[in-house]
């Protein structure tokens, strides 16, 4: 398995996620809810968009992993991602604005109830040292959400703003190692 994929997975994770909370109950097909941005979001009911990608400072990486008797892999790179997720449903006016409360609700008791992905949920993401990749949501100005809402001539839609990590790509640069095999203990010291 490809580690670059970790951000791809994370994504998915998280639309898995979103999927089984809200189909069928709230969205009529798993198809109407997607990654894609504000300004391109085609037929989707609900978006997530993967807005900004920032390294994880928190976690300084410094230590070379050993992989095998003679390999060893450099630092991984630790991500946090940062989500929008939006509503785009094409009901009736009158009943439109309750439809987005009811999901909305729907969305922040979901990823609140599963703040963590862990490998048993979805395959091949978790983070550092197997640890789980946190699901938070972010308490934003509304300046900051109008200002990554970021279509011309459109008007702002309500929002939930939510980061996942750390997600954990590793180095595919190795460096070769040699292991002590043989100790050779000669005293050469003089008895008196």
């Amino acid at each position: 398995m490809s580690d670059y994929t970790k951000i791809a997975d994370t994504g998915n994770g998280i639309l898995a996620l979103l999927k089984e909370a809200l189909v069928p109950e709230l969205i009529n097909s798993p198809d109407q809810i997607g990654l894609c941005s504000p300004e391109d979001h085609g037929d989707f009911a609900v978006g997530l968009w993967l807005y900004d990608v920032r390294e994880d400072t928190s976690i300084q990486a410094h230590e070379m992993t050993n992989i095998g008797r003679n390999t060893q892999r450099y630092p991984s790179t630790y991500l946090t991602l940062y989500y929008m997720i939006t509503l785009y449903l094409q009901s009736d006016l009158k009943y439109r604005a309750v439809q987005e409360h009811q999901i909305m609700g729907r969305v922040i008791q979901t990823l609140r109830d599963q703040a963590a992905m862990d490998s048993d949920t979805f395959t091949s993401v978790e983070g550092p040292g197997g640890m789980n990749i946190r699901i938070q949501m972010q308490d934003l100005e509304m300046e900051e959400k109008i200002r990554i809402w970021t279509i011309p001539n459109t008007a702002y839609r309500t929002s939930l703003f939510y980061t996942a990590g750390p997600v954990e790509i590793q180095s595919t640069r190795k460096k070769p190692v040699k292991r002590v095999q043989e100790i050779d203990y000669r005293f050469t010291g003089k008895e008196t």
